[in-house]
């Protein structure tokens, strides 16, 4: 984990696992990581990426940030296979918003601890070709990507379902935007804790 970390912080891009599929991610308050990221994946600047949060201090940090209304219910999806859009009137989690400012998708991975060491927010986009499939080994991960990248953290075969994606910056009201791994479930709980899903 400490030669991953490293190649983070010295502004390279990473291959890592979550919960679900392998990702493309790099330091998100590292201007020339975030532009190495879109490049290498070939993604329009214009287009957001989710903020990647591996530990719970990480994810702590983050919640500081965002709106009192909607911390509770983050609380409760993350971490866990879901990626919670979020209103980010600060401007805090600005270099993944593409153009949507004022919102971040965070993603925060329920796995082992030794990825608590990454310790850093992260920019973070699925390690596939646009319209791929997401891959489920480091094996499916394209080429380019792979080559591509400082560093390749294989944790072998992982579930392969990509996250939910839940819009919850409409206080009360959810829009369920991708299902996700568990989609009913992730509607019962959004039910039960006063964010129903809608549309």
């Amino acid at each position: 984990m400490a030669a991953c970390r490293a190649a983070l912080l010295g502004g390279g891009v990473a291959i890592v696992p979550t919960d679900t599929v392998y990702g493309c991610a790099a330091p998100l308050d590292d201007p020339e990581a975030v532009a190495a990221l879109y490049a290498l994946k070939g993604r329009p600047r214009s287009q957001p990426c989710q903020v990647l949060l591996y530990g719970r201090s990480t994810l702590e940090r983050a919640l500081e940030q965002l709106p009192a209304a909607v911390v509770p219910l983050l609380r409760v999806l993350l971490p866990g296979t879901t990626t919670c859009i979020v209103p980010d009137p600060a401007g805090r989690f600005g270099a993944a918003s593409g153009d949507q400012p004022g919102a971040v998708g965070l993603r925060a991975p329920a796995m082992a601890g030794a990825m608590d060491a990454i310790d850093m927010p992260l920019i973070a986009t699925s390690a596939n070709h646009p319209g791929g499939c997401d891959p489920c080994e480091v094996c499916e991960v394209p080429a380019k990507l792979r080559d591509g990248a400082a560093f390749v953290l294989d944790a072998g075969r992982l579930p392969g379902v990509a996250s939910a994606v839940v819009d919850l910056r409409t206080s009360g009201a959810a829009r369920l935007v991708r299902p996700g791994p568990a989609p009913e479930v992730l509607r019962g709980t959004l039910a039960r804790h006063g964010w129903p899903v809608v549309g």
